[in-house]
């Protein structure tokens, strides 16, 4: 999880998220926080059992499909957002959703979910069509990221199409 250095206050950027993360869990051995990539990026992430995706100059981040997709339990941290590919991939049964407020509980949160249903959550991250779904692929396959914006974008154009259909502008 990364903080900008250039606005270390939070108060915008990830309206202050990250920075109460870093300030309650920096210095813990159970939380791995850098400030950067690093060149152990991946592997930390496939290690990991949990993976913090607050938000940070926008709702989500590549980390939540890296993290989902390397096996880590992403847990999203950025309220009323809407996660991608919703409509394919069941983000509740795959990933944790924490309230911005809540993460001075994160530890009691983790730490719950580990003791309930960590190993279900787990066993929905390794769904090969779940993967197939956050992944692009050379060529294109059906159920791949590729395939699901077409998808979407020719439901859209359709539906888009069938009311300019219906519109008369003679009425209005």
């Amino acid at each position: 999880m990364e903080v900008n250095p250039k606005n270390i206050s939070g108060r915008y950027y990830s309206k202050g998220v990250r920075t109460a993360i870093l300030k309650k869990y920096g210095g813990r051995r159970r939380f791995h926080l850098n400030r950067h990539r690093f060149a152990g990026y991946r592997a930390e992430i496939m290690r990991s059992v949990f993976c913090l995706c607050p938000l940070g100059w926008a709702p989500w981040s590549p980390r939540l499909v890296e993290s989902a997709v390397l096996g880590c339990v992403p847990v999203v941290i950025a309220d009323g957002i809407q996660l991608p590919f919703s409509e394919t991939v069941r983000w509740p049964e795959i990933s944790l959703t924490v309230a911005e407020k809540d993460v001075r509980n994160l530890r009691k949160i983790l730490e719950h979910v580990t003791a309930t249903n960590l190993s279900m959550i787990q066993r929905n991250l390794r769904e090969p069509a779940f993967k197939r779904a956050l992944l692009y692929n050379i060529p294109m396959m059906e159920g791949d990221a590729t395939w699901h914006i077409l998808d979407a974008l020719s439901r859209k154009l359709d539906r888009s199409y069938r009311r300019s259909k219906d519109f008369d502008p003679m009425r209005s």
